[in-house]
């Protein structure tokens, strides 16, 4: 009998232990959705077959109340929003005008909820990107996306592959009714994912960006730069240098050994690009929300545990599993982490996302 009881004792103990010091035992985790999009459709055709099936065609329609919540004064933005949209072509390239008014006439809601949510997602979500080399000379990408709304993003959590001719060109994760991609897999040329860059009043500068007819969204550069780019330079060229609606960090993948890098994109230029350097042990490079060479705020430094993380784990031992413990760690994985992915453009098949369910003990 005590011997019994000094064997559960140990047990609760190692469960005790392992609840705070990962973090995420009360966590569970699903796949999302698979869906094929093929680009030889029309495109207002391309997305009906996601956003009107079940549970998204009732969760879509409630963007609007997330735009709402994300701006300090939805009076002053949400017409803007609504002239876009009345506008689209005028604004907003082809193919993803007619993408949305798809989505929008498929689901009978207003084009501007739709125009709105793909517009303003793109400088509001926190998140954390890491890009390493392994010993072996390996490029591997993992990332976690943070976002307020967490419980509804977290159900509209799909896995797309893009394909034409019946080959897939590029896949990415996203959000059903959201046409933009803030990750995203060109199978044997690179990855790609992008950070907001926090840099204060974002919606006035999105207001700015939006009036200059020449301006990308960043999320539709992104599948732009994953259909157009044929490899890791490329990529990395039109990520920098196409004037976006917003600053953001792209962080860009590549196939071969050194093509590892974090963009630090100002609007219409670079402001630093952060390559990887092996040769110098520095064989990773972490991005969350703040330039590189500054220090992250104290109530959100997800950047020195991931580092702290990276550094345990060891160039040795990297794997997809080892990868998804990394980024499970608390605060780098958080209570508004909506999914999780690991990644490496050279091995396409490790692609893997993940939905986070559920809140982390001891994070916000």
């Amino acid at each position: 009998m005590i011997s019994k009881m000094a064997s559960v004792k140990t047990w609760l103990s190692l469960l005790i232990t392992i609840i705070f010091v990962s973090g995420v035992f009360s966590s569970f985790d699903s796949d999302p959705e698979k869906f094929v999009v093929n680009l030889d459709l029309p495109p207002d055709q391309r997305w009906t077959h996601v956003v009107t099936k079940h549970p998204y065609a009732e969760l879509i329609p409630k963007f609007r109340q997330v735009i709402s919540g994300m701006l300090p004064d939805p009076t002053i933005v949400l017409p803007l929003v609504e002239q876009i949209a009345a506008d689209l072509d005028k604004y907003i390239e082809s193919p993803y005008a007619a993408e949305m008014r798809g989505i929008a006439k498929n689901l009978n809601i207003p084009l501007g909820d739709i125009v709105g949510a793909n517009l303003l997602y793109d400088v509001s979500a926190f998140c954390t990107s890491i890009v390493m080399q392994d010993k072996e000379g390996v490029i591997w990408h993992a990332r976690n996306l943070d976002f307020s709304f967490t419980d509804l993003l977290r159900n509209l959590t799909v896995f797309i592959d893009f394909q034409k001719n019946n080959q897939t060109v590029y896949s990415g994760v996203t959000y059903a009714g959201y046409i933009g991609l803030m990750t995203g897999q060109r199978p044997k040329a690179f990855t790609i994912t992008a950070d907001e860059r926090d840099i204060g009043s974002w919606w006035m500068n999105f207001l700015i960006g939006i009036l200059q007819r020449d301006a990308v969204p960043v999320s539709f550069l992104i599948r732009d730069t994953l259909e157009e780019s044929t490899n890791y330079q490329a990529a990395i060229n039109k990520l920098a240098y196409t004037t976006t609606l917003a600053s953001v960090y792209h962080i860009v993948a590549g196939v071969n050994p050194g093509e590892g890098a974090i963009i630090t994109k100002g609007r219409e230029a670079p402001i630093d690009i952060w390559t990887l350097d092996p040769s110098k042990n520095k064989w990773f490079e972490v991005e969350t929300n703040y330039d590189h060479w500054t220090n992250p705020p104290v109530d959100d430094d997800r950047r020195d545990p991931a580092i702290n993380a990276m550094k345990k784990l060891g160039q040795d031992s990297i794997s997809k599993t080892n990868l998804f413990n990394v980024m499970s760690t608390v605060p780098v994985r958080n209570n508004h982490t909506t999914y999780t992915v690991v990644m490496s453009a050279a091995m396409p098949s490790v692609m893997q996302a993940w939905i986070r369910h559920g809140d982390v003990y001891g994070a916000n």
